[in-house]
């Protein structure tokens, strides 16, 4: 039965090496294909990715901002590595940041509007994936206004004209000028401690005064300046009010100035007012309170400039001098032209002339003698060598403002001009006068 069973089989095992072959294939290609996922086989565990992650650092979240500022932060990977780092504010586009695992991005908060905004940083690895973070933080570029200290300083205020002490008629001009640290809001005058009156202007003011409704005598002229704050500050000034009925005919605004000259503006004068003239002629005008009680001033139109003097012999002395100087004032005068070179030259045939009567007694030699002339034949010959006009123009290049020595050369070319003389000023004050 057994040699039957090996006889039925024998067929068959001829066939059995390459059954045997097959399975060893197969056993092989199972160990091969399941190697990439063991232990030894490399790569990451079935069912895991890569996932990058993102923070930011500054600014911190809920923090106010201003200007310029530097958003940094950091990002990190588990599997690959971090490709790229961008921010977006609220929810604009995103733009790339300086660096990765440690990233940075100049963002100018100044370019967007004060308020609330979001910060938004977005991490990409190299596989693709993506993470974002964001922080909440505040704008704020408007300046924090600040209170400026109260103002506590009060405004200066003076009265320029009349001049203290002044005598005056008719309608005044009184005016002057006020400062302050911020703003001067307003400026009064008032009569004798009477209400305060508007003025016309701030920093340079005016008020016009009818002086015929007052009292002869002795006045008080208040000024008051107030400023933005409510400060204030007030100056006073006394002026004598005269207004006589008897004028010289033609005359319509007098003033008798401190010093006691009289200055007279006549209705055909153009363009100046009494005190115009005195504030002209003071500073042009040395030893006025000597000179003053002496003379008169007449500005009219229709006469040329000049000045007369006069005095009177008692006993052989001579004295009672007065001086008229007459100013023309029209538009096309030498006065309206040169204003500070004609008042001082007519001041100085005033001024010299005083001294010649009251002082030398009518003698003309001691100056002839410094200027270095006695005896030349050519005095008094014409104009320019007239020794009244010379002494007079002496005075106005050296005694005169600088635009009264600059308003024109001097009269006589042909004799050494005055302040090129040593001495010579010093020579007037000390000698002559």
């Amino acid at each position: 039965m057994l040699s039957r069973l090996v006889r039925s089989d024998q067929g068959r095992l001829h066939h059995l090496p390459v059954i045997l072959g097959l399975l060893l294939l197969l056993l092989f290609a199972a160990g091969a294909a399941a190697a990439p996922g063991g232990g030894k086989g490399g790569g990451k565990p079935r069912g895991t990715s890569s996932t990058p992650t993102i923070s930011i650092a500054s600014p911190s979240s809920g923090s106010t901002v201003s200007g310029p500022v530097s958003v940094s932060g950091s990002a990190s990977d588990n599997g690959t590595s971090v490709a790229s780092v961008q921010v977006s504010v609220d929810g604009g586009t995103y733009q790339r940041a300086t660096g990765t695992t440690s990233w940075s991005f100049p963002l100018n908060s100044a370019s967007y509007p004060d308020g609330t905004h979001t910060i938004a940083a977005k991490a990409t690895d190299s596989s693709g994936s993506t993470a974002v973070t964001t922080n909440t933080v505040t704008f704020n570029n408007t300046p924090t206004p600040t209170t400026p200290p109260p103002d506590t300083s009060p405004p200066s205020v003076a009265i320029a004209a009349p001049a203290p002490g002044s005598t005056v008629s008719g309608t005044v001009s009184v005016s002057g000028s006020a400062a302050d640290n911020i703003s001067v809001a307003a400026v009064q005058v008032s009569l004798d401690g009477g209400p305060y009156q508007a003025a016309q202007g701030t920093s340079s003011w005016s008020y016009s005064l009818d002086t015929t409704m007052l009292a002869a005598g002795s006045h008080t002229l208040s000024a008051r300046a107030t400023d933005t704050s409510g400060n204030a500050s007030t100056t006073n000034e006394n002026v004598t009010v005269q207004n006589s009925t008897t004028l010289p005919p033609g005359v319509v605004q007098q003033l008798v100035t401190p010093e006691g000259a009289t200055i007279n503006i006549y209705s055909d004068a153009v363009g100046w007012t009494a005190q115009q003239v005195y504030d002209l002629l003071k500073p042009n005008a040395y030893q006025l309170d000597v000179i003053g009680p002496t003379l008169t001033i007449d500005v009219t139109a229709q006469y040329a400039s000049q000045t007369t003097t006069s005095a009177s012999s008692s006993n052989g002395v001579w004295g009672n001098y007065h001086a008229t100087i007459t100013l023309q004032a029209n538009g096309t005068s030498a006065f309206a032209t040169r204003p500070d070179a004609i008042a001082a030259h007519e001041y100085g045939h005033a001024w010299t002339n005083y001294y010649y009567y009251v002082r030398w007694q009518r003698d003309w030699t001691p100056w002839l003698q410094e200027r270095g002339l006695a005896g030349n034949p050519l005095l008094d010959s014409s104009y320019q060598w007239t020794i009244r006009e010379m002494i007079a123009d002496d005075y106005r290049l050296l005694f005169g403002t600088s635009s009264a020595q600059s308003e024109m050369a001097y009269i006589n070319p042909a004799i050494p001009e005055p302040r090129t003389v040593a001495g010579l000023k010093n020579w007037f004050v000390n000698t002559w006068g």
